[in-house]
């Protein structure tokens, strides 16, 4: 997992701020000199350029795991490196307007790494519904049975995160895992070593947060969201989830309902935020 570093000014991780927010005077002056470097670019390597981080955020984004400004600058952009801020931009925007996908610049431990989050309901029949609509066709994703597997449970492992109060203590996560027919003190048919999975391959991808509590002896640890998990994951979904699986309202889990209300108000400003930045 990429630690944040500090890094000199023609590289900082603060370049890039999609939105139309307000700015700090030092993004401001990021954003002059990004676009003097992209002004001094010949218009065909810079229509290259562009075209190659598109499709390389698309084809990286493919592993689920944070996509780097150090690797994108190595492989994509080179010696045009100052021209990241305005590149990132327009490439955001693209990837917004064509496909309905958001670039999502990260924080904290992840700080300088980017993930792309679908946008698109890309439930079956609601796609049916979209189709012709707007001169777009939406053709849902098409898992391998592993994939859509570890997706299941991932999903059962956020739901349980989150009915727990945001946060599950390991030992908590494995006893529960267990009643369901995972024991992962034994390689699964289908996950392999499922500890390890949950606790290296989703928490790489930034699914899951998987920390020691401090000064505890023997060692303790809990389990939280991950930023991916936050920016892909419905705590509607979660909670609709466990509900079936209860045979109970949503309504009856009263503080996670009222999570749920909280996250679709949340939901519904960003919204209107992203379409008055695509007009």
């Amino acid at each position: 997992m990429p630690k944040a570093r500090k890094q000199h000014s023609k590289d900082s991780d603060d370049e890039f701020a999609p939105g139309p927010s307000s700015q700090a005077p030092s993004t401001q002056v990021h954003s002059s000199q990004a676009a003097k470097a992209v002004a001094n670019m010949d218009p065909n390597d810079l229509e290259k350029r562009f075209n190659d981080l598109v499709q390389y955020l698309l084809i990286m984004d493919q592993k689920k795991l944070p996509i780097k400004k150090q690797d994108i600058n190595k492989h994509i952009l080179k010696e045009n490196r100052g021209a990241f801020p305005e590149l990132m931009k327009k490439a955001g925007n693209a990837l917004l307007e064509v496909f309905g996908i958001e670039l999502v610049q990260l924080e904290d431990k992840y700080k300088g790494s980017y993930i792309l989050v679908n946008r698109v309901d890309t439930d079956t029949e609601d796609l049916e519904n979209r189709e012709g609509q707007d001169g777009q066709d939406f053709t849902p994703v098409e898992w391998s049975e592993e994939d859509d597997a570890k997706t299941g449970l991932l999903m059962v492992i956020l739901s349980l995160i989150f009915m727990n109060g945001q946060f599950m203590l390991d030992s908590y996560m494995w006893h529960t895992l267990k009643k369901l027919g995972i024991d992962t003190d034994f390689n699964h048919e289908v996950f392999g070593d499922s500890k390890k999975l949950i606790t290296q391959e989703f928490v790489r991808q930034g699914y899951i947060e998987y920390t020691r509590q401090q000064n505890s002896d023997p060692p303790v640890h809990e389990f939280r969201w991950g930023q991916r998990a936050k920016q892909e994951i419905s705590k509607k979904n979660c909670l609709d989830f466990v509900s079936q699986l209860y045979g109970r309202d949503p309504e009856q889990w009263i503080s996670q309902y009222q999570a749920v209300v909280d996250e679709g108000e949340a939901v519904a400003t960003t919204s209107r935020e992203l379409k008055i930045l695509i007009i």
